[in-house]
Order: structure tokens, then C-alpha cells, then sequence
């Protein structure tokens, strides 16, 4: 850990870790050591590969040479993703990263395809392979050396939470562990073995094709959209009820695009305070976000009433009786409707992510029913957070 600090230290002179400029640095020096490493093992591995005629260890190299490929693909994401935002891209080009993610998993498949076939060919039709010990000792050097590369790449894709330098990292494992099943191809080719060459091409492939099958799934979730991780949606709830005179937070939606978030959340106030005080609240709120997370916040006001002692009724009945309820994550706005025609209750849950339409409709229906029967008087009116909402 203290060495891939001293390496990115080195290279890479930016005070400030939550700035675009660093990001883009920390992925460009990744992406640099990984075409700079992975051209000189194409070379060694393609001559010997050529030397002892194996399909294995030519395989293998082409799978570092989509390393290469993929490097590049990482260079250009995070040049691209460096860019501000503009009248065509007014959230910024962040989910450039993803689009980066996914060609290389596209790569990883199609090489992992390509190589299947010949290696099929092989099996059918093996060829001896004679390669000296010293050839074999290469290989393994290099399976050292990819893991070296794997591991820096995971570590720095942890120190700017990217998925590309995730999948990048994985690019390289996959080929560390490739190059493992080509030895075992060698020594077996050494003692007359020759079709091992050919199962372990395949075996080499299917490992690239279920690791290409992988990232890309997790690329495509990114593009679609995934919800914010539940220590994100504390977090913003924590900081938030720091803000004085915010009674409660609800209803928070974040949006990613890259390192870029943005956030929209409802916040409860007091609805006896003035316009503008209300109005220096959000403020509050959206410097504290800003300032605290580093991400871009849209507030919504919700005035509720303090000291309605109807409010104070349902919302320790609600605690004492469907806090428990793994269904309903919270509650909020409970607002009362007391006229001489009207007796309403009024309030917004949110529910577990992953529950169906179905589901909903059932846990608001169950609830409403409920307090119904302990409220006799009240008609109950119950509005669910859309998923997305939290």
C-alpha cells in the first residue's frame, strides 16, 4: 500500500483528491503503466508463443494485447470524462467512464470467442510443443508481473471509486491467471501431452468470456442506472440533520454521472416560520451538501405542523407499530385535515427497494386499514415514495 502511494505521488502532482483534474491523472497513469507493461509481454509472449507453436501461449498474448486495447479505452474514458460540462452535456461527460467500461468487456468476449474456436481446432488436431524450462520460468514471471498491475489498478480504483479501473484490474488478473494455465499447457506439452494446449486455451478463454460477461453487466447497470449505495443515503441524511431548524429528511433521490452526483431531497420544516427563513434553510442545506459530499443538491420544503397534538398521535403509533415492519423504511408529511365536513389523515411512506407494485399497493393498503381502525373517524389517505425515492 505505502509503495502504490509512492508510485502515484510521484506521478501524479494535484493537491486536491476530489477534483475532476485528479481523477482524470490518477486514470491516465493506470492506463499509461498498462499499455507501456503490456506491449513489452505481447512481444515476449507472441515470439515464444511462435518459437514452441502453442495455441495456448498465443492466445495469451493477444489476451495481453487487449490489455493494450483496453488501456487505451481507459485513457480515453478519463480524458473524455475530464471534461466540464457543456451546452450539449450540461451534467458533464462523467458517464463517459461507463461507456470506457463496457467497450472493454466487449473485448474481453470477443477475444474469449476467437480463441475458444482455435483452440478447438487444437484439441481436434494437437501439434507438439517442446518449450525449455527457461521459457517456462518467462511465463512465469510475467504471471507475478500482471498481478503487480492488477493490484495497483485495484488500489487506485479504490482511491477514486472508479468502475473502469475495476474492470481494468480485473483485465489484468484474468490474464495473470491465464498465463497459469498456459504453464501447466507447457510443462504438459514437455512431457508429451500436447492436447493439454488446447483444453487450457479454452480454459484461458472461458475465463476471459465469464470475466468480459461480468464487468459488462456491472457497465451496463451503471448506464441505466443503480440506486445510491445505503451508507451514501445516510451520510446525506446525517449531514443534513446537522441544519437547524430541519425536522426531518425524506424523499432523496441521487443521480451519478461519473464522480458527478447530484441530489434531490425533501426536507421537513416548521410551517410556522416565515417565508424567507424557510427559504435560508434550504441554503443551509444545500451548502452543507455541497461542502461536506461534494455533490450538487435540489431542495424541496415540506411545512408540517409542530405542536398538532392529532400529528404527535399518529406518529407515536406509527413508532410503537409498523417501525418494525421491514416493508416501510419511514414515514413523513403526516398532515391532518380536521374540518367540519373534512377528517382526513394524510401522510408519505417509503418502502423497501425491490418491492413490487403489488407489494406496495399491499403494505399501503394494510397500513391505511390499520390506521383506519385506530383513528375511528379518519378517513386515511397514503401517498409511496417512488423507488428511486429514500
Amino acid at each position: 500500500m505505502a509503495f502504490f502511494n509512492y508510485i502515484t505521488d510521484k506521478f501524479v502532482k494535484e493537491s486536491n483528491e476530489s477534483s475532476r483534474l485528479y481523477r482524470g491523472k490518477i486514470g491516465k497513469l493506470q492506463g499509461w503503466i498498462s499499455v507501456i507493461i503490456n506491449v513489452i509481454l505481447f512481444i515476449i509472449k507472441i515470439i515464444i508463443g511462435i518459437i514452441v507453436g502453442s495455441i495456448s501461449i498465443i492466445a495469451d498474448a493477444f489476451h495481453t494485447l487487449s490489455d493494450v486495447i483496453s488501456s487505451g479505452v481507459v485513457i480515453w474514458g478519463f480524458h473524455e470524462a475530464e471534461k466540464p460540462a457543456d451546452s450539449e452535456h450540461p451534467y458533464g461527460h462523467g458517464r463517459v467512464e461507463y461507456i470506457a467500461t463496457l467497450i472493454i468487456a466487449i473485448l474481453l468476449v470477443v477475444i474469449g470467442v476467437e480463441f475458444i474456436r482455435s483452440s478447438i481446432g487444437r484439441i481436434l488436431n494437437p501439434s507438439p510443443i517442446s518449450p525449455s524450462w527457461l521459457m517456462v520460468l518467462i511465463i512465469l514471471a510475467t504471471v507475478f508481473l500482471k498481478e503487480f498491475i492488477a493490484r495497483y489498478a485495484e488500489f487506485l480504483s479504490h482511491k477514486i471509486s472508479s468502475g473502469t479501473l475495476h474492470a481494468d484490474a480485473w483485465h489484468h488478473r484474468t490474464d495473470a491467471i491465464s498465463s497459469i494455465l498456459v504453464i501447466v499447457a507447457m510443462i504438459a506439452g514437455k512431457y508429451g501431452y500436447n492436447y493439454v494446449d488446447g483444453w487450457a486455451g479454452i480454459g484461458v478463454a472461458l475465463f476471459v468470456m465469464w470475466t468480459g460477461f461480468t464487468i459488462e453487466k456491472e457497465a451496463v447497470d451503471d448506464i441505466i442506472g443503480v440506486p445510491p449505495a445505503d451508507d451514501e443515503i445516510n451520510d446525506i441524511k446525517q449531514v443534513v440533520s446537522t441544519i437547524n431548524g430541519v425536522l426531518g429528511v425524506h424523499d432523496i433521490t441521487v443521480h451519478s454521472y461519473g464522480k458527478d452526483k447530484f441530489v434531490s431531497i425533501h426536507i421537513e420544516i416548521d410551517e410556522n416560520i416565515s417565508s424567507a427563513k424557510a427559504h435560508d434553510i434550504a441554503e443551509d442545506v444545500e451548502q452543507v451538501i455541497y461542502s461536506r459530499l461534494g455533490i450538487e443538491p435540489t431542495v424541496h420544503i415540506d411545512p408540517i405542523s409542530v405542536n398538532n397534538h392529532m400529528i404527535k398521535k399518529v406518529n407515536i403509533y406509527l413508532e410503537n407499530n409498523w417501525k418494525s415492519d421491514e416493508r416501510i423504511t419511514g414515514w413523513h408529511d403526516i398532515r391532518i385535515v380536521d374540518t367540519e365536513k373534512h377528517h382526513v389523515i394524510l401522510f408519505g411512506i417509503n418502502t423497501k427497494s425491490g418491492l413490487t407494485k403489488v407489494e406496495n399497493m399491499t403494505t399501503s393498503s394494510e397500513l391505511m386499514n390499520a390506521v383506519k381502525k385506530e383513528f375511528g373517524g379518519f378517513d386515511v389517505n397514503i401517498k409511496v415514495s417512488p423507488l428511486y425515492r429514500y
